[in-house]
């Protein structure tokens, strides 16, 4: 019976994020394709991400207050609303008000369902539980780029955007049978209490990485895609298809790294594969630019995939090692803010670089806030005991919007 009932929420999650991963090929192609030019391309991108950090730090703090279940449903439901008016969103204007829409609906879900995980696994099992859950995620991931080119290739953009909406309202029957563990809420930390906690080396190296990662991931996202296009000469559906194929190399590798890169961290401390995954994620962002065919393309976009699979467990566990049990909306909440205020800030600044220049300057350019990460990275590694912490436990793959 515990089986099942967690097997349904794993449901109801993947389906509540698949939604966001599938978009993640094309939203830079259909902004172009509803008349935004590259600025507007990179605020449309990045507008999701805009609204989606406070909202998850906001709805983060409302899970711990009334509990986990009901804001799973009402994010899944509110996020089947906006998938299905994208199709009718045929201006750059009527996108990024949609946008808006689908960045604050998915606020709800990531806090309450990790939380949710969370609550109904023991001290014992936590970081196993929790790899679960992130595996999940890695398959929403998965599955979302490697619907997305296939659909609108054969069936245009619309039909996309209606199945990822019948998927989310799936989700909802999952999430109507989840069963929420009854006990009583704990307080929910003081702000000012977190940001102290935020401030520490370790917490401070995890948060640093993942914006670092997903500042890198939003120029990915905006401008790798029209780069792909350009550089490689296809027209717009053959272009939708071959980035949702090298975008699935990135995804499936980094699904495939992301539990040996746990294992890794739990016999020499989370910082070293941290330290490996962004290098590694800044050197192939840096050396896309340079791929002129589609074989040397996926090979950059694979090692992409293996950065993100390394430092995403680490920087998670970073910030888990010395939270609060009891709060994990609003914990978890922060490190989505931060996760999707590095894609909200590096979508629009690297597509302005890029329309100064070109697509392969802002690409190049975004490597180097590898660095921001790597220097805190540094910072933690001189902390004592960051081996010889509680292990890993490990939070899930988000979506890169």
């Amino acid at each position: 019976m515990a089986r099942r009932r967690t097997l349904t929420l794993l449901a109801a999650t993947m389906l509540g994020t698949m939604d966001s991963n599938a978009l993640v090929p094309v939203i830079a192609l259909y902004a172009l394709h509803v008349g935004a030019d590259p600025i507007q391309t990179g605020i449309i991108v990045g507008l999701f991400s805009l609204v989606h950090a406070p909202a998850n730090l906001f709805f983060g703090r409302i899970a711990d207050r009334i509990g986990r279940k009901l804001p799973l449903e009402i994010g899944l439901l509110w996020d089947s609303v906006s998938l299905f008016l994208y199709a009718f969103a045929t201006t750059p204007l009527l996108l990024a008000l949609v946008r808006i829409s689908h960045g604050v609906g998915s606020g709800f879900v990531g806090p309450s369902s990790m939380a949710l995980m969370a609550d109904t696994s023991t001290s014992e099992r936590k970081g196993r539980a929790m790899a679960i859950y992130g595996m999940s995620l890695g398959f929403a991931v998965v599955i979302g780029f490697g619907i997305a080119g296939p659909i609108v290739k054969g069936l245009g953009f619309a039909a996309l955007f209606y199945v990822l909406s019948g998927g989310l309202l799936l989700g909802f029957l999952f999430a109507v049978f989840v069963r929420e563990p009854s006990q009583a809420m704990p307080k929910p930390m003081a702000w000012r209490r977190l940001a102290a906690y935020a401030r520490r080396p370790l917490p401070a190296a995890g948060y640093a990485s993942i914006f670092s990662l997903y500042f890198i991931l939003g120029a990915f996202v905006t401008l790798v895609p029209p780069h792909i296009r350009d550089e490689l000469g296809y027209d717009l559906p053959t272009a939708v298809l071959v980035i949702g194929l090298s975008f699935t190399a990135f995804a499936f590798l980094s699904l495939l790294l992301h539990y040996p890169a746990g294992v890794f961290g739990d016999r020499y401390g989370p910082v070293s594969p941290a330290v490996i995954g962004l290098v590694v994620a800044g050197a192939a962002m840096a050396l896309i630019p340079l791929a002129h065919d589609l074989p040397t393309l996926l090979v950059l976009m694979g090692l992409f995939g293996v950065g993100h699979g390394f430092v995403f467990p680490s920087a998670s566990a970073l910030v888990a090692r010395g939270s609060d049990p009891e709060q994990h909306g609003l914990v978890t909440g922060l490190f989505y803010a931060i996760l999707v205020t590095g894609v909200a800030v590096g979508a629009p600044l690297m597509a302005a670089v890029g329309s100064v220049s070109n697509d392969g300057v802002g690409i190049w350019a975004s490597a180097w806030v590898a660095l921001i990460g790597l220097a805190l990275l540094a910072r933690a590694s001189l902390t004592p005991k960051v081996r010889s912490e509680s292990p890993m436990v490990a939070l899930p793959i988000e979506d890169p919007k």
